[in-house]
């Protein structure tokens, strides 16, 4: 076992003021964020053909992605409301399946789709704070060439305003 950090007091501390300050937009993006670092640690778990850290893991990216379905409001929410639970469903699904199979392939294909989702949320709300533009966010788009999941291209989707659920 690693000698413990003598500053992970104070790393806690930043953390839980980053999080206990942070706008709901910005608490999105750390779910995101969380999620990714879950399952990159999976797969390093799955590599070292450790279970129990593997489970654990998993399962700590499928409560986030299960907490960012409640953030989506179906009742008043379009097609990219209904199309985005859909999809963070099938991630939670599939993370089940990476679980069993111990199948890190699963694993980066559920990464690769919340990086992408996590692109698209990170520039709705800069263009929703004046950031940027759509056209700038277009034209990067294009020029990275990112696979973009289909629910987030539809360039007609007026951003929330500041207060609304996501979706």
């Amino acid at each position: 076992m690693a000698p413990a950090n003598p500053y992970d007091k104070y790393i806690k501390q930043y953390q839980t003021s980053n999080i206990t300050t942070a706008t709901p937009e910005k608490l999105m993006i750390l779910l995101f964020d969380g999620a990714i670092q879950f399952l990159q640690k999976a797969k390093v778990n799955i590599a070292e053909k450790n279970f129990q850290e593997r489970s654990k893991n998993i399962d700590g990216a499928r409560k986030i992605i299960r907490e960012l379905m409640r953030t989506i409001d179906l009742e008043n929410g379009n097609d990219v409301s209904k199309q985005l639970f859909k999809l963070y469903n099938r991630m939670a699904m599939n993370l089940i399946k990476a679980n069993v199979q111990r199948n890190s392939t699963i694993v980066d294909e559920v990464i690769q789709d919340l990086t992408n989702i996590r692109w698209g949320f990170q520039k709705a709300i800069e263009i929703q704070s004046g950031v940027t533009t759509l056209e700038e966010v277009l034209k990067e788009q294009n020029a990275e060439a990112p696979v973009v999941h289909p629910a987030l291209q539809n360039p007609s989707v007026s951003v929330p305003e500041e207060g609304n659920n996501a979706g």
